[in-house]
């Protein structure tokens, strides 16, 4: 992964450090009223053809379940528009668990050399120590896309693409974005 472009995505996603970048997204709000409400909930971003865009992610080490394992905590902090999006979650190499209360979304970080896909393995609901698997026609499910066009090979700062989804049973699309992300050359501490 010699090329910027490459390599910004695979840190970004897959990285071990902080990483920061800016960027503009398209955003939509599910097209029905129970998607709208969910929206409007969970203080999501409002629908817009192009909103300003930052997200930094605060990753820390961290002793893994497994001896000798080291897991990441990852912190992504997003701010679209003028909106405010928090989320916490940890990664053991490609495997990653982010909670929402008792809800935990399981995914899979799978990179090529040319894309990167966040699928969703599963979700679970957990009380105290014990988790419960829930089926997946119940379960919301979260996917992004990431991928650098030809153009953003030799640009700098490095840039790539993205298209998040986010869906729910009964309510169907809750939200989505599309855009692109610019590496920022330094992290505020």
């Amino acid at each position: 992964m010699g090329d910027g472009a490459y390599a910004w995505m695979w840190r970004f996603h897959l990285g071990d450090d902080t990483v920061s970048g800016t960027g503009v997204l398209e955003v939509r709000r599910g097209p029905g009223i129970l998607g709208r409400i969910a929206c409007a909930v969970l203080g999501l971003p409002r629908t817009c053809t192009a909103a300003p865009a930052r997200v930094t992610v605060r990753r820390s080490r961290a002793a893994g379940p497994a001896a000798g394992e080291t897991s990441i905590l990852e912190r992504w902090e997003r701010r679209i528009g003028a909106q405010d999006l928090l989320s916490e979650q940890v990664r053991i190499g490609e495997r990653g668990w982010e909670p929402h209360g008792p809800l935990e979304i399981r995914t899979r970080t799978v990179a090529t050399p040319t894309e990167v896909n966040v699928v969703q393995e599963g979700a679970v609901v957990r009380i105290g120590r014990r988790e419960f698997a829930v089926p997946k026609r119940l379960a919301p499910r979260v996917s992004a896309h990431a991928w650098v066009e030809t153009g953003d090979r030799a640009r700098m700062p490095p840039r790539f693409h993205i298209e998040v989804r986010v869906t729910a049973p009964l309510i169907g699309e809750v939200m989505s974005y599309r855009g692109h992300m610019d590496e920022e050359a330094q992290v505020r501490p």
